[in-house]
């Protein structure tokens, strides 16, 4: 009989060969030690994460620190909010994060990634995470958010830090506390800054300077939390994405070397990046009236997470599912999310994700990668690749 917890270290090390146990023996799981609900298969989460009348966000949060610790949340913000509070401010920020707004951007995230990707053309080993996407993720970032590009390196120094576990000891450390307070320190002392000098720019910060909620302005350690969000969502998961996508590439050189003869094929190819790294294991909501599912019921006061990356392998949704083709056609992903707190950033990160490729496949069309060097990090919350050695093949 299977057994789950989000800290085992068979989950922290590959949760994978679990996470299909799960989906055939017990789809709805009951995890005794938080008192919560683990789902595992593709329609259940699709289902169970679009119903607002069945599930909050607000009581205990989307987030870890509240659903499984039940500890407060280092970052109150939009994902902790319920309707009509919940669509009031989504829609204040959602204009930044729409097609057409990054398509206005993509000549900026064309400079952007043509001149991180220099190191690529240069010849000798690259990280390709901490030498080209994490840079490129954090200067895209800052110019979509409103945040001084020189500031980038401190900004991801934060969110690395924040990420951060001390081996056998599951939860944040104080180190990541820490770097979390003096992240909110810092947007609090921009903040206060931009309220006297404002700019005129199309940017994020902008947008919750100038809100006026019943009349009143945000105050500024709200803007501040908020802020601190959206400055981890934009950071930290697409660069794991990106790197578990290029490891699967090196592995697959046919299909590379098919990208290369046809960049038509990147798009596709990226979306199954997507598809099949997913760093975020779970997201989730608290249960306020009963659910039965799979012949268990969800009881009100308890929580259910949506184990989002055993959702991408399920047999149910596609073929092979635990194998890599850039061909595979997918109408449904779960990488960002679905219903009212689905991720914002998804036309973002498919930008920024096909413009990288792009430059990657044109500088180093054979890369070839040590994997004995990878670095992972491994939590409870969010795994993935932090570090990603390459040579010219």
């Amino acid at each position: 009989m299977v057994h789950y917890n989000p800290l085992m270290p068979e989950i922290l090390e590959d949760p994978y060969p679990i996470y299909k146990q799960l989906r055939a023996e017990a789809p709805a799981y009951y995890v005794e030690e938080f008192d919560c609900w683990a789902l595992s298969r593709f329609d259940d989460i699709w289902e169970q994460s679009g119903d607002n009348e069945s599930y909050s966000a607000a009581l205990r949060g989307t987030t870890p620190a509240h659903l499984i610790t039940k500890q407060q949340d280092v970052f109150p913000s939009v994902n902790m909010m319920d309707p009509p509070e919940h669509v009031r401010n989504r829609a204040l920020i959602s204009g930044a994060f729409k097609p057409r707004r990054v398509a206005s951007l993509a000549p900026v995230v064309e400079e952007i990634v043509e001149r991180h990707a220099r190191c690529l053309a240069e010849g000798g080993e690259v990280d390709l995470v901490k030498d080209y996407i994490a840079k490129v993720a954090m200067e895209t970032a800052c110019i979509l958010l409103g945040l001084p590009s020189e500031d980038g390196e401190l900004l991801y120094s934060f969110v690395n830090r924040f990420f951060d576990r001390a081996p056998g000891k599951p939860g944040m450390t104080e180190d990541g506390l820490a770097a979390a307070a003096e992240l909110n320190e810092y947007l609090e002392k921009l903040i206060a800054v931009r309220r006297k000098k404002p700019t005129e720019d199309d940017v994020l910060l902008n947008a919750y300077l100038n809100a006026r909620f019943d009349g009143k302005p945000l105050p500024d350690d709200n803007i501040a939390s908020q802020m601190a969000t959206l400055v981890i969502g934009s950071t930290d998961s697409f660069p794991k994405i990106f790197a578990s996508y290029c490891l699967e590439l090196y592995r697959a050189p046919e299909q590379r070397a098919q990208m290369v003869a046809d960049p038509s094929l990147i798009p596709n190819a990226f979306r199954e990046g997507l598809r099949y790294g997913m760093p975020t294991q779970f997201l989730g909501r608290t249960v306020t009236k009963p659910v039965k599912l799979h012949g268990k019921t969800f009881e009100p006061g308890q929580a259910v997470i949506f184990l989002f990356p055993s959702a991408n392998r399920d047999e149910r949704e596609y073929d092979d599912p635990d194998r890599f083709d850039i061909h595979r056609v997918s109408k449904r992903i779960l990488t960002f999310g679905h219903g009212n707190h689905s991720c914002l950033g998804i036309h973002i990160a498919a930008l920024e994700g096909e413009t990288a490729t792009k430059f990657l496949l044109k500088h180093r069309p054979e890369y070839v990668i040590d994997e004995s060097r990878i670095e992972r990090l491994k939590s409870e919350f969010v795994a993935g690749i932090i570090g990603l050695p390459a040579v010219a093949g």
